[in-house]
């Protein structure tokens, strides 16, 4: 992540889902200076590296990179 100026903001707190089915129960949110830095970090050969383990088993994940857009400005 800190290759790529990432900088958690959110990982395992407390969370509430409001709307839409509770199929993962741990979250974390990562801000990254680009969309493109973010793509870059998710499809690095550092992060195929340590998913392998839980693409073998370990378990599941939803990952979705958003760039920021106007509302954020």
């Amino acid at each position: 992540i800190a290759k790529f100026s990432g900088k958690v903001l959110a990982r395992g707190g407390r969370y509430q889902v409001m709307e839409g089915p509770a199929k993962f129960h741990r979250f974390v949110v990562i801000e990254f200076p680009t969309f493109e830095q973010g793509v870059a970090c998710f499809t690095s050969p550092e992060y195929d590296r340590a998913a392998a383990f839980r693409r073998s088993g370990a378990g599941e994940v939803e990952t979705v990179i958003v760039e920021a857009g106007d509302a954020t400005r």
